[in-house]
């Protein structure tokens, strides 16, 4: 009887560790935001096929979204979608939008949560508005803390491929910290 005890004990425990994991605490950690990083830097250069918003790559991005390729979408969500899975988490795959997914980090749903501009660390997401009428068009990995009133990035879907770029802080209308799964 106590062996049985002792077992359905470790299982409740292990149980409790991976929901926890899964709810916002490991998969939110600094550790993760650092991995998905990571992952992102390392497809520096990685284009789209012509300016198609199309790629072997970028297809298969939108296809573990849930999304139906085609057709071509812009790509900067897919690409931080796919950056934080290679890490551990699913997000949403209203990430492919940055304008509903500027609302969820807003409203501190769907596994992100707004922070400060000058909270932003490795791993955090920023929004941008480059078109009117949208809250976001465009979004970005911070590759560290804002420094100088600029900002450097990886993002996905800019001028056709990631780049690593430097922005100034004026042009983030949001920043948001993945939290966990959505």
């Amino acid at each position: 009887m106590r062996a049985r005890l002792t077992a359905a004990f470790v299982v409740l425990v292990a149980g409790l560790a991976t929901a926890s994991s899964t709810a916002g605490g490991v998969s939110g950690s600094s550790s993760v935001r650092s991995k998905a990083t990571g992952w992102a830097e390392k497809q520096n250069g990685m284009a789209e096929a012509g300016t198609s918003n199309c790629g072997p790559k970028i297809d298969r991005w939108q296809r573990d979204m849930g999304l139906e390729v085609p057709p071509c979408r812009v790509w900067c969500g897919a690409f931080v979608h796919q950056a934080f899975r290679r890490a551990g988490v699913q997000l949403s795959s209203r990430l492919i939008d940055p304008h509903r997914s500027y609302q969820d980090a807003a409203a501190n749903r769907r596994g992100l949560r707004a922070i400060p501009i000058g909270k932003i660390a490795r791993g955090d997401i920023v929004f941008y508005k480059f078109r009117e009428g949208l809250l976001a068009s465009h979004m970005a990995i911070a590759r560290g803390r804002p420094s100088g009133g600029k900002l450097d990035t990886v993002e996905g879907n800019t001028s056709h491929a990631v780049r690593l770029e430097r922005r100034g802080t004026k042009y983030i209308v949001l920043a948001a910290r993945v939290t966990g799964d959505a």
